[in-house]
């Protein structure tokens, strides 16, 4: 009696394939969500920062969009020293946050500090604790 192994290996026979098991790829619908709408009542009564915002894009840029601007002599003036104010506050802003980073590692580094000095207090009181209770426990012992 042979197997059927031996037997597809004599008479050169492909394993048996079903199709059902083969790996296909998966095709999914694109699934298109309709657009949230509000009402106009209800937009009116939500606050600026809740209104929907988004605009829809429009084909053509608006002439504003599209048009070069250039500045007058004054307006860059005023638009140069905006941003002056701007440089001096990040840097103050970065200065008082490296200030801030040093205080809390000097404030950590007195904390470490204390609860070790607290923590050696701790160990000496229990050592003084637990020798009184030892002497007490001899005291009972010898008594007995």
């Amino acid at each position: 009696m042979k197997t059927v192994t031996e037997l597809r290996r004599e008479h050169n026979l492909p394993l048996p394939l079903n199709k059902d098991s083969l790996y296909k790829p998966i095709e999914r619908k694109q699934k298109k969500f309709n657009p949230l709408v509000i009402s106009k009542s209800l937009q009116a009564a939500l606050p600026f920062a809740s209104k929907p915002k988004d605009i829809p894009s429009r084909r053509r840029p608006l002439y504003e969009r599209r048009r070069a601007v250039v500045m007058e002599p004054h307006e860059r003036k005023v638009h140069a020293l905006v941003q002056h104010y701007h440089l001096i506050r990040h840097e103050k802003m970065k200065k008082r946050k490296l200030k801030d980073e040093e205080k809390r590692k000097m404030h950590e580094a007195e904390k470490a500090k204390d609860e070790q000095i607290s923590k050696k207090r701790q160990r000496e009181e229990r050592r003084g604790r637990y020798r009184e209770q030892d002497k007490l426990n001899k005291r009972i012992r010898q008594t007995k």
